[in-house]
């Protein structure tokens, strides 16, 4: 039974301070349709990015989340200081935790984590000294030790049983064997930065290294085989496109606007917004002609679409069914985005894959002319249901000179009722025409980069929740890592090996 929605919202009042100019903006039950908790949001009138954001479980009144904002907030560096204090830390996250967490009796596992403004914890319950996942919760403290963030792990619903430690597990070594067996190596063009890759250099680079490709990750510890399967870890393979001679490529005619190229009729459709970050022009079409929707008079207005409307109704409003999104890199004046929200939604599917690739082509000619030299298509995936689908989508990775440029694909959907394209997710032409003129030739051999590689390689036991079995369970797994600590104590992976220099590339 839920507890009483006034004693609730008492309640939520004592967690933290709440300044007496803040106003309550929103309280409401949720998720929609299985309401477990119940949320309440205090803003500053003055900065409503200065929020306070309380829920509550609806059964027990413990609180499962709180998340405070505070804009602008200054950080000396007397107060950047405390921060090493792991001692008044510590004090501060336990005594929070005995407070509000349901059974903090039971947490016996507590990972520390500093950073330069805030202190992460993570408390959990464990098994065989190793935590146990969906279990305790996490918090956050500031320059001034509160804690702005809090969070149940797992909310308050009913855990998996305690797992026992297995009577016998797969032996350490035949696991590190196998793993490093099916460990290759393979060439790729990453994009570096100094904020997320401990670097020499002060500024985003492009460097050709080898990445490791393990095809076993997570083993299970009693049985020696992996929870996945290789495909699991890597992206479907992908083929070169070959040019057509039958169907020649039009000339690109700068005079004709994108609005022509994409088939946006101006006399239907208004360009409503605009904008310019400096790399991309973002443009949004409306419909003409269209009503805004009539606020409901009987709407709470503490509810949380009511709250929503209010915070984000002038965006929402842009992502009507009928609206174009469009989005054009500044300096190739390339299409890099398009989004037609409801096309394709005619009728029933009439076109298969093959067809709906031919209109992909088609749409490529006019958007990216050479794609031919820079593209590859991923092969299909073969569809367990065979039910026919309203959209057909076809990724299409980057390769310069044969070589694969890390996380660079385009992305291409089709409707199979009317063959217009419905949306394009492009990458930067800019990039693309920066690394093909660069000569990517590697120096290192991928026998020393693997050589190299494993050797920083070690294996670590970890719990794992099974969600995809009858009754959600724990399974022990061995996972490989590359993953120490420094000097300092911060956390570093090894992600790649460069191949020109051999320099291991850390992540941070």
């Amino acid at each position: 039974m839920s507890i009483d929605k006034e004693k609730l919202l008492a309640r939520a009042k004592t967690i933290v301070m709440i300044p007496e100019h803040y106003q309550l903006e929103m309280e409401d039950n949720m998720p929609e349709g299985d309401e477990k908790e119940r949320c309440f949001i205090w803003e500053d009138p003055a900065n409503q990015d200065n929020t306070i954001e309380i829920t509550l479980d609806l059964v027990t009144g413990h609180l499962t989340r709180l998340a405070i904002d505070r804009e602008g907030v200054r950080k000396t560096k007397v107060e950047a200081k405390r921060l090493g204090l792991d001692g008044e830390a510590s004090v501060a996250a336990d005594e929070f935790v005995a407070k509000h967490a349901p059974y903090p009796e039971e947490y016996t596992s507590v990972l520390l984590e500093k950073r330069k403004d805030r202190v992460d914890f993570t408390f959990r319950e464990e098994v065989g000294g190793l935590p146990l996942p969906g279990t305790g919760c996490w918090l956050t403290l500031d320059t001034e030790l509160n804690v702005v963030r809090y969070h149940i792990n797992g909310g308050m619903a009913s855990k998996a049983r305690k797992p026992e430690w297995p009577p016998s597990i797969v032996d350490a070594d035949t696991v590190m064997q196998d793993i490093r067996s099916n460990l290759r190596m393979e060439l790729t063009i990453v994009s570096l930065d100094p904020s997320m890759y401990e670097m020499k250099g002060t500024e985003q680079e492009y460097r050709l290294v080898y990445e490791p490709i393990l095809d076993r990750n997570n083993i299970d510890a009693v049985t020696g085989r992996d929870l996945f399967g290789p495909e699991h870890y890597v992206m479907p393979p992908s083929h070169p496109l070959l040019l057509i001679d039958t169907v020649p490529t039009p000339a690109t005619d700068e005079t004709v606007s994108w609005e022509q190229r994409l088939g946006i009729n101006l006399e239907h459709y208004v360009l409503e917004k605009s904008t310019d970050d400096g790399e991309r022009i973002r443009s949004l079409y409306q419909l003409r002609g269209q009503e805004e929707e009539e606020e409901n008079p009987e709407r709470d207005p503490l509810s949380r679409d009511a709250y929503m409307e209010r915070k984000w109704g002038d965006n929402l409003r842009h992502f009507r069914d009928s609206s174009i999104m469009v989005q054009l890199e500044k300096t190739t004046r390339r299409l890099v985005g398009y989004h037609w929200l409801d096309r394709g939604k005619e009728g029933a599917p009439a076109l298969n894959r093959e067809q709906c690739w031919k209109k992909a082509e088609q749409f490529l000619r006019i958007v990216f002319p050479d794609y031919i030299d820079y593209l590859q298509l991923e092969n299909d995936e073969e569809k367990s249901d065979g039910e026919p689908c309203e959209r057909e989508f076809f990724y299409l990775p980057v390769y310069i000179d044969g070589i694969p440029v890390n996380h660079e694909r385009i992305t291409i959907s089709v409707s199979t009722s009317t063959g217009d394209i419905c949306n394009y997710m492009g990458v930067s032409y800019e990039m693309i025409t920066e690394l093909a003129g660069c000569s990517f030739l590697p120096i290192l051999t991928s026998e020393t980069a693997f050589d190299d590689y494993v050797e920083q390689m070690k294996l670590h036991l970890r719990w794992y929740l099974d969600h995809d079995q009858e009754v959600t369970a724990y399974r022990l797994l061995y996972e490989p890592t590359t993953t120490i600590c420094n000097e300092r104590g911060e956390k570093r992976t090894l992600r790649y090996i460069d191949a020109v220099s051999g320099e291991p590339i850390w992540g941070k």
